[in-house]
């Protein structure tokens, strides 16, 4: 039996996509540095604790569409929070073309894992959340990340990041992801 993907789903999912490509661009072509990142997830937060209480212009409208509803009302934007402490934490630990692999692993990888798999898998797996997403996610991600690393280090990496993001471990996926990613290409 398929799992449907809502409307929902489907735009957080793209929107994890796009807007993790959209800052691996940005800080590869030196358009932006840690710095404006810090920026952003300042400007994020602020505006995640005044969509709790207020309709904010454009960020309210942004929540709506793209905010699970549990998260709405008590942590809105959470996903986009985490991306990007995530995000910072590779880029002040791990030298530019790991930390850049590391938040396309998690972009690409985290993004379409959810959405290849609720479009193909017909059953649920004790540990993965389903073995057509990720290695779906795994195939995508691994292509995004040999723009910045070579073949074995991604495979690796991306291997490690998105298996154990499937196993329960209490730890935000936008935060280990990058990290797990980023420690084995450092390895390499």
């Amino acid at each position: 039996m398929k799992v449907k993907l809502s409307g929902l789903e489907f735009r957080r999912q793209m929107l994890h996509v796009f807007f993790g490509l959209f800052l691996v661009v940005m800080l590869y072509l030196g358009w932006f540095n840690v710095y404006h990142m810090i920026g952003i997830l300042v400007l994020g937060v602020v505006l995640s604790r005044l969509c709790v209480k207020y309709r904010v212009p454009l960020a309210s409208f942004v929540m709506d569409k793209f905010e699970r509803k549990e998260f709405r009302k008590k942590f809105p934007g959470k996903g986009p929070i985490f991306f990007m402490v995530g995000s910072i934490i590779v880029l002040l630990v791990f030298p530019l073309k790991i930390a850049l692999a590391s938040m396309v692993i998690l972009s690409i990888g985290d993004g379409l894992s959810h959405v290849f798999g609720k479009l193909l898998s017909r059953r649920k797996y004790k540990y993965l959340k389903s073995i057509e997403g990720t290695i779906l996610g795994m195939g995508f991600s691994l292509l995004g990340a040999l723009f910045f690393v070579s073949f074995i280090p991604a495979l690796f990496a991306v291997i490690s990041s998105l298996l154990l993001e499937n196993f329960k471990t209490g730890i935000e996926d936008n935060i280990m992801i990058p990290i797990v990613a980023a420690v084995v290409l450092s390895l390499f």
